[in-house]
């Protein structure tokens, strides 16, 4: 399972944190307590913090009608693990799910030989399941491919800037662009800013040069 440590002032913030982190709620979490807190009066003079680690819990996929969707996840998920191992003999694979969509974990050896420069295996491997993924089953949920952490640090980064340029949207009650982004990394600012009612989002530009536009909803 997909898991992070985390220090804070308390145990509470931790969890809040850990929660942003990894983009879900408390409940979809397993809290360990690695280390608490002597408390509030104390804790200003000791300097400690808290400090946990959360796991990410798998989430159950919803079957499709003819129950498929878990075979063709099942099989997917062993053509990964044959994929990871040509790589890494001692590769493996770990599941989860998170905001209805499937993640595919690598665990190898900390190298990022499953990163790549700024992560661009992991793009070719996540763009090669969810074509094998789109052929299989159409209503399975949409892949994410991450290793030793990358794509979780990368989606908060992005998700940060998502906010930052809407904010100036707002301010400016004009359009702002994002800089050119990859087909993932765009749908990653789209899913951020959809639940915003004033705000609407579209995609514009060629090939590698396509941006997100955010601009107030008229």
């Amino acid at each position: 399972m997909q898991h992070i440590e985390v220090a804070a002032k308390t145990v509470e913030e931790a969890i809040t944190l850990a929660g942003q982190q990894l983009h879900t709620t408390e409940d979809n979490l397993e809290i360990e307590v690695l280390e608490q807190t002597p408390g509030k009066f104390l804790s200003i003079f000791s300097g400690r913090k808290a400090k946990i680690r959360a796991t990410l819990k798998i989430a159950p996929i919803q079957a499709t009608p003819g129950g498929r969707t878990h075979e063709n996840l099942d099989a997917l998920k062993i053509l990964f693990d044959r994929i990871a191992r040509h790589i890494d003999p001692a590769a493996r694979i770990e599941t989860a799910t998170c905001h209805d969509e499937i993640i595919f974990n690598i665990i190898g050896d900390g190298s990022g030989i499953f990163i790549g420069k700024k992560g661009q295996t992991l793009e070719a491997l996540q763009y090669l399941l969810n074509k094998i993924r789109t052929r299989q089953s159409a209503d399975m949920p949409h892949i994410i491919v991450d290793s030793e952490g990358y794509r979780s640090r990368h989606i908060e980064n992005l998700e940060s800037l998502a906010l930052r340029l809407s904010e100036k949207a707002k301010k400016k009650s004009g359009p702002i662009a994002t800089p050119p982004l990859n087909s993932s990394d765009r749908r990653i600012i789209h899913m951020k800013l959809k639940q915003d009612p004033d705000l609407t989002t579209w995609s514009k530009g060629d090939g590698s040069m396509r941006k997100v536009v955010i601009a107030p909803r008229q």
